[in-house]
């Protein structure tokens, strides 16, 4: 259901799909920064009436989109607004695919030096293609203990210590035949 709300937001979007695009973020964001606005949004016990005036004047404030701020009354009406991080993530990949973008989350056992993300970015620039723009997002996770783990659109490639002592332990465990 999350799905017909963005993929209605985006139609609507039209000429500013960028505008549109960049508030989303914004309230991404302020979701993640903001516990009260967070509560605000995802708890059904608050008044519509409440919620569509508070949801106004934040978005007033924050310089959104008409269509936007038409959209989160539209959720509030209908009770979906509890949804709203879903719906944004989910525009949010529609808005990746009109533009082309590709997101790959790169993750390491210790953090990657500049040229290290640079011939990662490079490798994987081949393998998405000469039209794809990437979108690097690095992170570290000590578990993995060496290598990467890169996940790709769709696709994940697990070069990770840790996998590869999983995949020898496996065979180790299997009968001899």
């Amino acid at each position: 259901l999350e799905g017909r709300y963005a993929t209605a937001l985006f139609m609507a979007s039209g000429s500013k799909l960028e505008k549109v695009y960049g508030d989303m973020a914004n309230l991404r964001a302020m979701m993640e920064s903001s516990t009260d606005f967070k509560l605000l949004v995802e708890t059904p016990g608050v008044d519509p009436e409440t919620k569509v005036a508070t949801l106004e004047a934040i978005c007033k404030k924050a310089g959104a989109d008409g269509a936007v701020v038409n959209f989160l009354k539209v959720l509030v009406e209908n009770k979906r607004i509890s949804s709203l991080s879903r719906v944004i993530d989910l525009f949010e990949a529609f808005y990746r695919a009109e533009k082309n973008l590709l997101l790959c989350k790169v993750t390491s056992a210790t953090p990657l030096s500049s040229s290290e993300q640079g011939s990662v970015k490079k490798a994987m620039q081949q393998r998405a293609g000469a039209g794809s723009e990437l979108i690097m997002e690095y992170n570290v996770n000590p578990a993995i203990m060496g290598g990467l783990v890169v996940k790709m659109g769709e696709g994940v490639f697990d070069n990770s210590v840790a996998t590869r002592l999983e995949r020898i332990q496996a065979q180790l465990m299997q009968p001899v035949s």
